[in-house]
C-alpha cells in the first residue's frame, strides 16, 4: 500500500512513501502528508549526520540551531565560537530546500579547497541517507555538486561564485576567505532579491570584511551571537568547590585580559567554569578567539590588542554639538582662560592615510574637536591647524614631523608660535639643541602608545569620537617592519590614535597650572563669598572690591 506524499512539478512524478515506514514511526498517513510537508520535522528526521563520537544519527537541531530557526530571515549573519555545528545545520537546512522547492540553485562558499570537501561530504552524507522513498534522483555533474534532473535542482559546494545565479547562498567562515572584499562583490550579487544568503563564521580578529560587517550598524544581515555557553556539552565535573575555581579565574581573567565578571554576568555553574579555565590554559591568549563570551571579544585580535576592551569601554562616544572648516568636529566649544593641545598626524593628501588633528582641553583632557580628511595636503592641512589652533585659545600644537610632517612645519612655524620643540643632541658641537616637532623612532613610538594606553585606562583622557574609539580597537602590537612595534591591524587606519597620543605628550609636556573655572561657577563662587562677607558686618562696596581683586589674573597660560 502506498500514499502520495509530494507531487512534483517535474514530469508530474509521484515520491511514494513506504507504508511499514510509516508504521515504523507510528503515524499515520494523513500525519504523514502533514509532516513531511513541515520544514521544522523534516529537519529533526529526515537527514543524518556524523557526530564527535563517530557515529551516524539523525541530525537533531542543538540549542543554538533551534534559536536560529527560529529567528533567522533571509539575510543572516551568525558569529559563533568553535564546534557550535552551524555549518551542518546551514548546509542541510539548505539541501532540504532544494530538494523540497524544484527549480532551485544553492551555493555554499568555502574559504579553501580542503574545506570545499568536507562541506560537500556533510550534504552528500544527509543525502545518501535519507529515507528511501524520500529521497529524489540525484546526478553528479562535478565531484563538488548535486543536481536532481527530475527537480531542475541543484547544491554545490565552491571557493567563489562567478555567473552563476543561486537562490539560497551560505558563505562558510567569512573571517579566512582570501580577498573576501574582491569575492563578495560578485558572490553576493548571485543571489536575488527574494533568495536566501547566510553568512557563518568565527572570528579573525578586528580586520577585513568580516568584522567591517559585523560591526556596520547599516547592515542589511540580521546578526546572530552564539558563544560558548549555547553548548550544553561545554562543562567539565569537578571536585573543586566554586569558589576555588573563582580565585583562579581571577587570576586568569587579570594576566590573559578577559572579562573580570564573566562568572556573575553569565551565571556560570561551576561545571561550566571548570571547562572554561581547562580551555584557558590550552589556548592562553587564543581562548577569547575560540570561545568568546561576547562578540567584542570574539574579535579582538587575541595577545595584540594594545588597548584593552574594558578600558575603552569606559569612553563613551557622544554627537558632536558643532562642525566648521567643513570637518572639524566639535564637542566642547573654547573655554576662556583653558589650555588646549592638538596632536597633529599629517599626510600626503592623496587619499591614503588621514591627515589628523586631536584636541584636547590640557586641563580636564576632554576631547574638544577632531579633524580628519584624506585628501588635505601639508600646506593645507598647515593652514586649516593654525586657524584651529587660534579658535581654541592659541592651542599647544603636537606634530609628527615623520614624513609628509617636514612640509606641514615648514608651513606654520612661521606663522604660529605655541609649537612643541624637542632635545636634540648634536654629534659636531656635543650639545643638545632644540627642534620643532614630535619625530617617531623605534624608541619614541612605544613611549608615546604606553602614555596614551595609561591615559585612556586611568581615564586621563575622555574619548568623544566614535572613529578614534573604533581605531583603538584595532590597533595593534605589530613585527611588521617600518611600524615600530604598533599598528593598525589589517586595512584598519590608526591617524587618529597617533594624533590622540601626540596630543597626550602635549598635555604631559605644558607647564601644569591649576585649571581655571567656568564663569558660572566662578559667580557662585563669588555669590558665596560675598554673602559671607557682608553677613560678618561689612558693606556689600566694599565686599565687592576684595572679590574683584581675588579674580584679577596672577598668571597668562602662555606668552608669546
Amino acid at each position: 500500500m502506498f500514499i502520495k506524499v509530494r507531487k512534483w512539478k517535474k514530469k508530474n512524478r509521484l515520491l511514494r512513501l513506504d507504508l511499514k515506514y510509516l508504521m515504523k514511526i507510528m503515524i499515520s498517513e494523513v500525519q504523514a502528508k502533514e509532516k513531511v510537508r513541515d520544514k521544522k520535522w523534516r529537519m529533526n528526521h529526515l537527514y543524518k549526520i556524523k557526530t564527535k563520537e563517530r557515529k551516524l544519527q539523525v541530525f537533531k537541531p542543538n540549542l543554538a540551531q533551534q534559536d536560529l530557526m527560529e529567528n533567522r530571515t533571509s539575510r543572516d549573519f551568525l558569529l559563533k565560537a568553535r564546534q557550535l555545528g552551524m555549518s551542518t545545520y546551514g548546509l542541510i537546512d539548505l539541501l532540504d530546500d532544494t530538494i523540497w522547492t524544484p527549480n532551485t540553485n544553492s551555493g555554499i562558499v568555502a574559504h579553501k579547497q580542503d574545506k570545499v570537501t568536507k562541506l560537500f561530504e556533510i550534504v552528500t552524507r544527509a543525502y545518501h541517507n535519507m529515507p528511501e522513498m524520500l529521497k529524489p534522483r540525484a546526478s553528479y555533474e562535478n565531484r563538488n555538486e548535486l543536481y536532481f534532473p527530475d527537480l531542475d535542482s541543484k547544491i554545490f559546494v565552491t571557493m567563489d561564485l562567478r555567473s552563476e545565479m543561486v537562490h539560497n547562498l551560505h558563505i562558510s567562515e567569512l573571517a579566512f576567505l582570501q580577498k573576501a572584499d574582491e569575492k563578495m562583490t560578485g558572490i553576493l550579487e548571485a543571489v536575488p532579491k527574494g533568495g536566501k544568503i547566510t553568512i557563518e563564521t568565527t572570528a579573525n580578529g578586528m580586520s577585513g570584511r568580516a568584522y567591517e560587517e559585523w560591526d556596520d550598524e547599516k547592515s542589511e544581515f540580521t546578526k546572530h551571537f552564539y558563544n560558548w555557553m549555547w553548548e550544553v556539552d561545554y562543562r567539565t565535573n569537578t571536585t573543586r568547590t566554586m569558589e576555588d575555581l573563582t580565585q583562579e579565574y581571577a587570576s586568569l581573567a587579570v594576566q590573559y585580559r578577559l572579562i573580570p565578571d564573566l562568572i556573575e554576568r553569565f551565571k556560570l555553574d561551576k561545571e561550566q567554569l571548570a571547562w572554561y579555565i581547562s580551555k584557558i590554559h590550552r589556548h592562553k591568549d587564543f581562548v577569547v578567539q575560540e570561545y568568546p563570551s561576547t562578540d567584542l571579544e570574539a574579535f579582538v585580535a587575541s595577545g595584540r590588542n594594545v588597548f584593552n576592551k574594558s578600558d575603552l569601554d569606559k569612553h563613551v562616544p557622544i554627537d558632536p554639538i558643532d562642525r566648521k572648516y567643513g570637518d572639524l568636529l566639535i564637542w566642547e566649544q573654547p573655554l576662556k582662560g583653558f589650555q588646549y593641545v592638538m596632536g597633529i598626524d599629517t599626510s600626503e593628501g592623496v587619499g591614503g592615510d588621514n591627515a589628523v588633528i586631536e584636541v584636547y582641553n590640557a586641563h580636564t583632557g576632554n576631547q574638544a574637536a577632531e579633524f580628519a580628511a584624506s585628501n588635505v595636503p601639508p600646506s593645507m592641512l598647515g593652514t586649516i591647524a593654525i586657524n584651529i589652533g587660534n579658535l581654541f585659545n592659541k592651542a599647544f600644537m603636537v606634530p609628527e614631523i615623520n614624513s609628509s610632517g617636514i612640509s606641514f612645519v615648514d608651513h606654520v612655524k612661521a606663522k604660529y608660535y605655541n609649537i612643541y620643540y624637542r632635545e636634540v643632541f648634536d654629534k659636531t658641537t656635543k650639545e643638545y639643541t632644540k627642534a620643532i616637532g614630535w619625530r617617531t623612532t623605534g624608541t619614541t613610538k612605544p613611549m608615546l602608545v604606553n602614555t596614551l594606553e595609561e591615559a585612556i585606562r586611568d581615564e586621563g583622557i575622555s574619548i568623544n569620537s566614535k572613529a578614534m574609539l573604533k581605531e583603538c580597537k584595532t590597533f595593534v602590537r605589530s613585527e611588521e617592519a617600518g611600524k615600530q612595534g604598533y599598528a593598525a591591524e589589517g586595512s584598519h587606519k590608526d591617524d587618529r590614535v597617533i594624533a590622540t597620543g601626540l596630543a597626550v605628550q602635549g598635555i604631559r609636556y605644558i607647564p601644569a597650572f591649576k585649571a581655571p573655572v567656568s564663569q558660572a561657577e566662578q559667580k557662585v563662587k563669588d555669590y558665596v563669598s560675598k554673602n559671607k562677607l557682608v553677613s560678618s558686618g561689612m558693606d556689600e562696596e566694599e565686599a565687592s572690591k576684595i572679590i574683584n581683586r581675588r579674580n584679577r589674573p596672577r598668571y597668562s597660560i602662555r606668552r608669546k
